[in-house]
């Protein structure tokens, strides 16, 4: 086996336990949210401000991350991120309300991290394989999701050691960030690697000349209107299909069919993404899905469970192909950082102001008709946009 094949696969390797991070420690918490409000004696809305603080420390801190990583280095950056998620998840396992908020800060910093790095490795690393291995991390990430938030009650019910409940629960999740250490604390030991890496990382571009580009706009946008789209519908779907005559069991299993449905296109892809860089009429095609599914459920309730596995197919379909556009539309590694900041920062500041929205709407008018029109018609904008940043041109900074 060849240095450089060798080099490839455990970089590989690195980016995918490092992805198994990126999503699991933040919908871990949703299970056993009722024993933390129970436990720590928690109202609705703070545990409800608890909820969100990922999404808003995701867009407070994503524009940031690039200045971090060049001053620092890329790979320092990662392991930074890890440390702050296996801190994080140390510190809201121990049961005080401060700690508890503490970490959740940590870990959506560590996240952040990771969230805006990774498209950055992947330019430099696989350079011909953007939207494949795209692909096949987003699908990681699912991985870490499903077991994270299929596990946590099991593991609340169990006691080891002198732990037990929802402390235990979420102290698991520190398996995946200590394999990814494992995976990722050696490479940063070889100096020389390390240095191959800073060699690849052009010079700082300031995200000033990044948000005067049209392109980058346009990407942004993609990925930002259709994160709202998948945290406004998901934040309220249980509530919505209990007032569609749904009973909150059969609202419980189609909840979590969504979350299924998020897994499958990390795969589904993969044979489309690997044939061409262009992929604009697949990502209209799923953009277009998004609004299909969400007009399917407002006007045909009776196939909820079709229209929210559509939603999520093709929610999750559009994100993959829209993130492999950090790569694709850019001409270096400083290009690649800026707008995966640019993109990520805007995009989860979107994504926060969906669920609150979608609320007030529900209150204001009785109905869901108002909310479920006002998704819809941002998932319509976001295959606007979506098609626009699949046309094969380079952000211009």
């Amino acid at each position: 086996m060849s240095a450089s094949l060798r080099n490839n696969i455990f970089v590989m390797l690195g980016i995918l336990f490092l992805a198994l991070n990126l999503r699991g420690p933040f919908t871990s918490l949703a299970p056993v949210l009722s024993q933390v409000m129970e436990g720590l004696n928690l109202t609705s809305s703070a545990a409800g401000f608890l909820t969100a603080l990922p999404l808003l420390t995701f867009a407070l801190f994503s524009p940031l991350v690039t200045k971090i990583s060049q001053r620092i280095g890329l790979e320092p950056s990662l392991l930074l991120g890890l440390v702050l998620i296996t801190t994080g998840i140390t510190l809201r396992s121990a049961g005080l309300i401060p700690t508890l908020y503490i970490g959740t800060v940590m870990i959506g910093l560590g996240i952040a991290i990771g969230n805006v790095l990774l498209p950055v490795v992947v330019k430099i690393s696989f350079p011909t394989r953007i939207a494949t291995v795209t692909s096949l991390y987003i699908f990681t990430m699912g991985i870490g999701s499903t077991l994270g938030s299929s596990l946590m009650v099991p593991f609340s019910e169990i006691t080891l050691f002198t732990m037990t409940g929802w402390q235990l629960a979420l102290l698991m999740n520190l398996v995946f960030p200590i394999l990814a250490l494992l995976i990722w604390l050696p490479k940063i030991r070889k100096r020389s690697s390390s240095a191959d890496t800073n060699k690849q990382q052009d010079k700082p571009l300031p995200m000033k000349k990044m948000i005067r580009s049209s392109v980058a706009w346009q990407v942004t946008l993609a990925l930002g209107l259709n994160s709202f789209t998948f945290y406004s519908l998901a934040g309220w779907l249980p509530q919505i299909l209990n007032d569609l005559g749904y009973s909150e069991i059969d609202a419980g299993y189609i909840y979590g069919f969504l979350q299924f449905s998020t897994m499958v296109p990390g795969l589904l892809l993969l044979p489309f993404l690997a044939k061409s860089d262009n992929q604009q009429w697949l990502i209209t095609l799923c953009a277009s899905s998004v609004f299909v599914g969400l007009i399917g459920l407002l006007y045909l309730p009776e196939f909820a469970i079709f229209w929210v596995g559509l939603f999520g197919l093709a929610n999750c379909s559009t994100f993959i192909i829209a993130l492999s556009f950090v790569g694709l539309r850019t001409s270096n590694s400083s290009q690649a950082a800026s707008l995966s900041g640019m993109a990520q920062g805007i995009g989860y500041a979107l994504a926060a102001t969906g669920p609150t929205l979608v609320g007030k709407l529900h209150a204001q008018t009785d109905s869901w008709s108002v909310p479920i029109l006002l998704i819809a018609s941002v998932a319509f904008a976001c295959t606007i946009f979506a098609a626009l940043a699949a046309r094969d041109k380079k952000v211009s900074v």
